[in-house]
């Protein structure tokens, strides 16, 4: 299988990934992701032989190398994200693959967004600060909240 990018053609594809990172499995799934517990790659197998498909698969193959497991805040996930795009760049440089920087940067300010949200106080509507994992403290007006760990989870705030 050949994917063609806008400016280039190149050889990767999933089997040629499966081949070079026989450490991990791939695996079909409605969404992209890394599964740490399983070391499992999961790829949707209609838009994996896409370039936009391929540039996600390296993004999670990225997750997988740098062992990215858990995060302890949204700061700490937006890093995660933001180093696993900085090495999905490298991964794509060493096949010849052409990244859509736009791309990239659309997945990144969706976490910036969700970070956003999550940090904007219930009460007064400020931006507040994570005090601990999950937890955040309105400077404003004092108020404290509670927000779900998943990253893929509503933007629900549990007022404490």
């Amino acid at each position: 299988m050949v994917v063609t990018s806008m400016q280039k053609t190149t050889s990767l594809s999933l089997s040629s990934l499966r081949a070079d990172f026989p450490q991990f499995a791939f695996k079909a799934h409605a969404v992209f992701h890394w599964s740490p517990s399983s070391r499992t790659i999961y790829f949707n197998k209609d838009e994996v032989t896409t370039t936009g498909g391929i540039l996600q698969l390296l993004h999670e193959l990225s997750h997988a190398l740098l062992n990215h497991v858990t995060f302890g805040s949204g700061i700490e996930l937006l890093k995660m994200e933001t180093a696993a795009w900085d090495k999905a760049r490298e991964l794509a440089a060493h096949y010849d693959f052409t990244v859509n920087e736009q791309r990239i940067e659309h997945c990144l300010d969706s976490y910036r967004d969700w970070l956003h949200l999550r940090s904007t106080c219930p009460r007064c509507k400020a931006v507040a600060t994570e005090v601990k994992s999950h937890h955040y403290h309105c400077f404003n007006c004092l108020q404290q909240w509670t927000v779900p760990k998943d990253q893929r989870s509503r933007h629900y705030r549990r007022k404490t």
